[in-house]
């Protein structure tokens, strides 16, 4: 990997549309030939689960849906064929009470250590969200 091209983005708000654009971000650096890996940590990794909606609190969906923007299953099939990388923190999983059944059955993510994926990361870019 070169460093100039690598973006880590690592995902821990609560906030749904903080959340979205994000990922939109994501695959936006991936469109532009960059390289992301996106890592799901806290209370982002219970977006990853198959009742996401319950934890958009402001309910951010159906203002997007109204404004006819791309859904947010949308943007993660997006995400997925430009091949942007999804990591999730098993700690914060656990700590969630979140099981592997509670993950949307679409999502082509692997759990990985916080410690991991910023050593592998650490001479890139890097986001918190």
């Amino acid at each position: 990997m070169k460093s100039d091209t690598d973006i880590l983005m690592i995902l821990f708000t609560s906030d749904f549309y903080k959340y979205y654009y994000a990922l939109n971000l994501a695959s936006t650096y991936q469109a532009c030939n960059k390289c992301v890996t996106v890592f799901f940590s806290g209370y982002a990794c219970n977006f990853l689960k198959k009742n996401w909606i319950e934890y958009d609190k402001l309910k951010i969906n159906y203002k997007m849906d109204e404004f006819r923007m791309t859904s947010y299953t949308e943007v993660l099939k997006l995400c997925d064929s430009l091949n942007v990388k999804f990591f999730f923190c098993d700690t914060a999983v656990k700590f969630l009470n979140i099981k592997k059944i509670d993950f949307m059955e679409s999502m082509n993510i692997k759990p990985m250590p916080l410690y991991r994926i910023v050593n592998k990361h650490k001479n890139n870019k890097t986001f918190f969200i």
